[in-house]
């Protein structure tokens, strides 16, 4: 499972490439069972993906933060125990407007709403973003 995910995340990296300034990535795997991906991602944008995600079928632990060139928030997915009035907890996602409801996310998935945000042109592809995420802020 853990090997095939590594294989997943390495395709659709490379899927992206052209997309992608520099990339850090280590994938270090713990057991047959559980392993750990973390990096950084600069796009050619100078957008910067930082993130670590711990890959098992019994444990999720997860934080992926998208910053744009000036290390200013754009959003980020975690999973740290923080929100409880959140009825997604601990998924959640934070935006500059507030934190939102999420479902849990994997490195691919926020790859792939990464990818459609900057190819979609004249700004943010809102419905994209949140396909998999209600849009309840926390101040409803």
């Amino acid at each position: 499972m853990i090997r095939e995910y590594f294989s997943e995340v390495e395709k659709k990296l490379e899927e992206i490439k052209w997309l992608i300034k520099k990339k850090n990535i280590e994938l270090n795997l713990v057991s047959e069972e559980m392993g750990i991906i973390k990096g950084k991602i600069v796009f050619v944008n100078s957008n910067v993906l930082d993130f670590r995600e711990l890959v098992s079928e019994e444990h999720v632990d997860y934080r992926f933060q998208f910053m744009n060139g000036n290390n200013r928030l754009i959003y980020r997915w975690d999973n740290a125990p923080h929100h409880k009035e959140i009825a997604s907890f601990p998924f959640h996602l934070h935006a500059p407007e507030g934190v939102r409801e999420c479902d849990k996310v994997s490195l691919i998935e926020v790859v792939d709403i990464i990818k459609a945000l900057m190819t979609k042109r004249g700004g943010l592809n809102k419905k994209v973003l949140y396909e998999r995420s209600p849009q309840k802020d926390r101040r409803d």
